[in-house]
């Protein structure tokens, strides 16, 4: 899902405490640049993270949008800046690779755990304080579209696909 390049970070998962989302709502209060915030899905934090927003006077400046179809995100996968996906030690993280097959940055966490696996400071994406992170990126457009080719590149390399998925899971099944 390639597009533009906009100024908003988009956040897809479900909305969860350990899946963090109240870190990029925190870091909004931050940002320096003109860079939104676009979180999407529902989930049991929905209504905490409502307030959040409303607490700190950013409902200009993050959308929660709850539901969207696949289409629809793939749109905001497309056209993003960079995507957040920072939970607390995620055992994989398909938000990363959704993100780096659209060739755009990932910002994470330290201790997102399987992200860390595809994210490279500075190369696929960042993993340092997230309202500078949005910032570096949103002062350095051409700098997130490398990073972001740099993990589309990565993505790639690896291979990954739900086909070589099924069939290494169907092979293992057949020979375990």
């Amino acid at each position: 899902y390639r597009g533009r390049q906009e100024r908003y970070v988009f956040a897809p998962s479900r909305l969860e405490k350990h899946k963090r989302q109240w870190l990029l709502i925190e870091a909004m209060r931050l940002v320096q640049s003109d860079v939104k915030a676009v979180i999407g899905g529902e989930g049991g934090a929905w209504e905490d993270y409502g307030k959040l927003i409303d607490r700190h006077g950013l409902r200009d400046r993050v959308l929660l949008t709850g539901h969207v179809s696949r289409e629809v995100q793939a749109a905001w996968y497309a056209n993003c800046l960079a995507v957040f996906f920072g939970p607390h030690d995620e055992d994989y993280g398909f938000v990363t690779l959704e993100a780096m097959a659209s060739q755009k940055p990932v910002i994470t966490c330290a201790d997102s755990g399987g992200t860390l696996e595809f994210v490279r400071g500075g190369v696929t994406g960042e993993l340092v304080a997230l309202a500078e992170a949005i910032d570096r990126l949103a002062d350095g457009p051409a700098r997130a579209a490398r990073m972001g080719r740099e993990g589309g590149e990565l993505y790639r390399a690896l291979g990954l696909s739900w086909e070589r998925t099924a069939s290494t899971l169907i092979e293992r099944g057949a020979n375990p």
